[in-house]
């Protein structure tokens, strides 16, 4: 199982507690880990980005409320999204270590 999308990793199982071993025997699991860790640093980094735009926009003399409502937003979500992806590699790299275990 290769994953492209985001909305893809949602419903990858847990080797764990899988009835069915062999739908994970294809799930790569440490590659799902290193790929979600890499969404959660870049989406880290657009928080960051987004924190350091509204310093600035508070800053200036005219200050566009609607502007800083939407960013704030904006952060809101990308904060869900970076728990998300967090709690996804955490589950997946202990699927992989486990996965790796258990086939010794």
């Amino acid at each position: 199982m290769s994953t492209v999308k985001f909305f893809q990793l949602v419903d990858i199982p847990d080797y764990r507690f899988s009835s069915d071993k062999e739908k994970c025997q294809n799930i790569d699991f440490d590659k799902i880990a290193t790929d979600c860790d890499t969404k959660t640093i870049s989406i880290l980094e657009a928080i960051n980005h987004i924190g350091i735009s509204i310093m600035s926009e508070v800053e200036e003399k005219s200050l566009d409320k609607n502007k800083i409502i939407m960013l704030s937003g904006v952060i809101a979500d990308l904060a869900e999204l970076a728990m998300a992806t967090n709690k996804i590699a955490n589950s997946a790299t202990y699927s992989s270590g486990y996965k790796d275990a258990k086939n010794v």
